[in-house]
């Protein structure tokens, strides 16, 4: 391992992504969800934490525990770190191993920043690191999960392992599964690296192989009488096989062809190919006394060099109670028996490795150890050390490799389980299946699905549409179609066959040239009686062929990706459901206005939609509403609940209330939501959880209202615990407004503030979620990046919003980004006439004339009975009913638009009008006449409004010229307009 010159990019506590990370923390220790946001390893151990009790600020190191150092751990680990040392020594990592209680046992580190580090937070030899007292840790939780754990920076829930980044690799006892301890590799957080996990893997595979060696003292015995007796021949060349130089696959399989000639129990020898092109000689001696077979050694050869005549070497007892021992497998390599052995049977052992290899690293010496398996002690000293470079593998036909074969499949389907399903994708779950089975058990694994299980569809014929999503072999392996091709016109009979009887189908393939395929295994892929899809492992003629207990490991293989499968397929459903509600609910198309130029972009989150909302809202007198909101959680129910919002927040926008009183109604509603959620579910007999869908799908819902007023170039911004929008000036500037940030709905806390801005024509207000800025490292960073993007010149609104996603990282999003660009636009004074009005009754003529002459103007003169009446009694009653100042305006818009403005905080409502009344009657012309008509308040009284439709004839009232002179004589008596309290 080299000495990293950055750190590494993905790790959480690394840079700006520690500060994301700790907040992510502060979140998750506040209540919130924070699903997506952080490495599930990581959370599950922030759960465990929790559920103990566990208080960040009151976790530390005790006093440090006394060690035993005279350990089988600590004896097989430490040549294994001693080698590591020299490779460490130019790196700024640090090598430690710890015990089954999470004790540090061996710390070894050259860099002096990491070691005053590791010392000023007391990580030294003693301390111990579980879970239950320090919270997640590389140490602790490694033991827990049994697999290796990466955790680094603010992912620690300890102040005192902050610092540093680690990952740790259990160490496994390959016979019980017991955890003997943890590999730790660790480094200052800014500086980890991602092949610090690669390391901990291997040196933990290199303490395993040495523990297993420490207790097989029965075959290291062994190995001694076959020595002390003679029966195994040394070789002509005393030089060490290379085996430690050799690959991990090619190790593998001289293990497996060793451990097939040990089950055999007679004299055999192998030839095995390597990846290389060299070839390696196996060859196994059994030891054969009075009472019956012993136990058998192989020895290995590998290059030049040769043995002495294989017909030289002594066998004990006849060949027929050596040959009846044990049957040979099948093989495809070549394999040589000696002249007087029996024919050899056909039929395929169960076989496995022994419990015993002889470490390439220790001394020959180190290797005895137990009684000895024929004579006395004295004998057993005397016999001559174990110096034959070529002894390889140890062990009793039958016994030891049928519990470490065992112990492999359990260990395989353990990680199968661990690492299949990670995500609710059915490609990637394929994929994961190939990768894990890869080149473990199988040198070319395939995974065929139809495609309606790719569109998440029930049912339908498992082979129609097959299409090959995922496809995975070993090195050297011919693959015969890549992941994408539609193959269900290529299908063999065995896998039809499998598809449409949905059982496992073994068969064997006659043997060709080259690595072709030899033994193949065709599993369905079945979810609650239903198949979904087609697994096939093909092994190809460099290995064993399948057997039963691989086809029952196959079997059990496909079943778990079955039903992950299909948890992605109903996923996959659902997902596409809950987009296809919440596109309904959100607004199908802009509505007309004048006062802004908008356009948005919405992207669904790669897990599944949540609860993003935005709107544009035409309110009166020519002025826009934008809003942009977020629901907590994901699925219907929050889809459900941002449709409930929106639909609210429009209703509340129809009474043209100020922003915070909007946002004031909504909170109601969401707590009032709350209250019906809790009793719905109490109703149903189910106790209300913290994340049951009352709290995660209503509660915390953030929101951000403003309001824009052309004719004033005035935005009134209100927010609930949302981001602020920002603000790209027509210069370029971009600036982020001072909003007041209220509490998230239903939260409680203060009452809502609003903020008021001028924006200039051609200012760009942007409105968004924080699922745009969300995920992509630290949220500062990707603000500020967010305001880079803005300052690029945009001609249009769309432009801006192509902008801004084309600055967004690639990826999957964790949260719905949704995004609402409104270009201000302003109605100039050729659009616009005000008058200031005194309270004198005799202005009304004066008024209607002035209103003639602006329509005129406007080319509307078609609109003047009608315009000249609304203003008569919108004024006359505004100067008997309301107070001082009295303003009126009248605006050109998709509209005309009637306004009259006063300082009154009375409503006016029309009432019925008896026969014999001689007013009460001119709200009801009002709204005969006008397309919509109704009140809104400022903070200075209120303002009457009625728009009249630029396209339509004007409203045939009969008398309705003769009854504007009528008006004028009338107004003071006039009894329409009542205050309301």
């Amino acid at each position: 391992m080299t000495k990293p010159t950055t750190g590494h990019e993905g790790t959480a506590g690394a840079g700006g992504g520690a500060q994301y990370t700790e907040r992510i923390l502060q979140r998750f220790l506040g209540g919130e969800t924070v699903e997506g946001r952080v490495r599930p390893p990581v959370l599950r151990s922030w759960r465990r934490s929790q559920d103990r009790g566990l208080v960040p600020e009151r976790l530390g190191f005790t006093e440090p525990e006394e060690l035993d150092l005279d350990t089988p751990l600590v004896r097989a680990a430490r040549p294994v770190f001693e080698r590591r040392r020299a490779a460490i020594a130019d790196a700024d990592v640090g090598l430690i191993l710890a015990d089954d209680q999470a004790r540090m046992v061996l710390r070894y580190a050259s860099d002096r920043s990491l070691l005053r580090a590791l010392d000023a937070n007391r990580a030294i030899p003693g301390m111990c690191y579980a879970e239950d007292r320090l919270g997640g840790n590389a140490i602790g939780s490694a033991l827990l999960e049994r697999r290796a754990f990466a955790i680094s920076g603010y992912e620690h829930m300890a102040a005192c392992l902050q610092p540093f980044a680690a990952v740790g690799a259990p160490i496994l006892d390959p016979l019980s599964g017991r955890a003997w301890g943890v590999v730790t590799i660790c480094s200052l957080a800014r500086r980890a690296h991602p092949a610090m996990e690669t390391m901990a893997r291997e040196v933990a595979e290199a303490v395993e192989q040495r523990l297993l060696e420490q207790s097989s003292e029965r075959e290291r015995s062994l190995l001694e009488a076959f020595m002390s007796a003679g029966d195994v021949p040394p070789p002509k060349a005393e030089e060490e096989p290379a085996i430690g130089r050799l690959p991990r696959g090619d190790r593998l399989m001289l293990e497996e062809k060793a451990m097939e000639l040990i089950a055999r129990g007679r004299r055999a020898a192998v030839e095995v190919p390597l990846s290389h092109g060299g070839v390696a000689v196996l060859r196994a001696v059994p030891r054969v006394e009075a009472t019956g077979l012993v136990g058998v050694v192989a020895q290995v050869r590998i290059g030049e060099g040769s043995w002495r005549p294989f017909a030289d070497v002594p066998l004990l007892g006849t060949p027929e109670t050596v040959g009846a021992l044990a049957p040979p497998p099948e093989s495809g390599a070549r394999l040589h028996l000696p002249a007087t052995s029996a024919p050899p049977p056909r039929g395929v052992p169960s076989g496995g490795p022994p419990a015993a290899r002889p470490s390439p690293e220790a001394p020959r010496a180190e290797a005895g150890g137990g009684s000895p398996v024929n004579g006395s002690a004295e004998a057993a000293r005397a016999r001559p050390a174990l110096t034959d470079p070529s002894l390889f593998l140890a062990g009793e036909p039958g016994v030891g490799q049928l519990a470490v074969s065992a112990r492999r499949r359990l260990r395989l389907l353990f990680e199968a389980a661990m690492g299949i399903g990670q995500t609710l994708d059915a490609v990637r779950t394929a994929q994961e299946l190939a990768e894990v089975t890869v080149p473990r058990f199988a040198d070319l694994v395939t995974v065929d699905l139809p495609d309606a299980v790719l569109r998440g569809e029930e049912g339908g014929d498992p082979c129609a549409g097959l299409r090959r999503v995922a496809v995975q072999g070993a090195a050297g392996v011919h693959v015969p179609e890549q992941a994408g091709e539609p193959v269900d016109r290529r299908l063999c009979a065995e896998q039809a066959r499998c598809l449409s009887g949905g059982d496992p189908v073994m068969w064997s393939v006659p043997a060709g040239n080259g690595d072709g395929p030899r033994s193949v295994i065709a599993v369905p892929l079945c979810a609650h009686g239903t198949v979904l899809g087609l697994a096939t492992f093909t092994r190809s003629s460099r290995s064993l062929p399948f057997d039963d207990d691989d086809l029952w490991l196959a079997e059990e293989l496909g079943a778990r990706t079955g039903v992950c499968i299909d948890n992605a397929r109903r996923f996959t459903r659902e997902r596409a459901t809950v987009l296809a509600l919440q596109r309904r609910m959100l607004p199908g198309s802009l509505p007309e206005q004048n006062a802004v130029e908008a356009a948005y972009r919405y992207l669904p989150a790669e897990e599944g939609a949540s609860g993003d909302w935005f709107d544009v809202i035409p309110l009166s007198g020519a002025r826009v509403a934008l809003v942009v909101g977020d629901v907590p959680g994901r699925g219907l129910h929050a889809a459900a609940t941002m449709g409930r919002l929106r639909t609210a927040i429009g209703n509340f926008s129809a009474l043209d209330l100020p922003p915070e009183d909007v946002l004031g109604h909504l909170d109601d509603l969401v707590l009032r939501m709350a209250r019906e959620e809790g009793g719905r579910a109490g109703k149903d007999g189910e106790e209300p959880a913290p994340d049951a869908p009352s709290d995660r799908g209503v509660i915390g819902t953030t929101c951000v209202y403003a309001v824009y007023d052309p004719t004033t170039r005035r935005c009134a911004i209100a927010s609930a615990g949302h981001p602020a929008p920002a603000v790209v000036r027509p210069s370029g500037e971009v600036e982020v407004p001072r909003v007041p940030a209220g509490p998230p709905l239903g939260r409680g806390g203060p009452p809502f503030d609003t903020a008021e801005l001028e924006l200039p024509e051609g200012s760009s207000l942007v409105l968004y979620t924080d699922g745009l800025v969300a995920g992509h490292g630290d949220q500062a960073a990707a603000v500020e990046r967010l305001r880079r993007t803005l300052g690029r010149p945009a001609a249009t609104a769309e432009e801006t919003c192509a902008c801004v996603l084309d600055g967004v990282p690639a990826g999957p999003l964790a949260d719905d980004a949704t995004l609402l660009v409104a270009r201000t636009r302003v109605a100039g004074p050729d659009r616009v006439v005000r008058w200031d009005l005194p309270p004198d009754p005799a202005m009304v003529p004066p008024m209607r004339s002035q209103v003639a002459r602006a329509l005129a103007e406007w080319g509307l003169e078609e609109l003047g009975f009608s315009a000249q009446l609304i203003f008569s009694e919108l004024v006359t009653n505004a100067i008997r009913y309301g107070a001082e100042p009295i303003q009126a305006r009248l605006i050109l818009d998709r509209t005309l638009i009637c306004e009259v403005w006063d300082a009154g905080e009375t409503s006016p409502r029309p009432r019925r009008a008896a026969v014999t009344d001689e007013g009460g009657r001119g709200l009801f012309l009002v709204a005969r006449l006008a397309e919509r008509w109704g009140t809104r308040f400022t903070r200075r009284g209120k303002a009457v409004w009625a728009e009249l439709s630029l396209s339509g004839e004007e409203c045939a009232v009969p008398g309705l010229p003769d009854a504007l002179d009528l008006f004028d004589d009338l107004a003071a008596e006039d009894e329409a307009w009542h205050p309301v309290p």
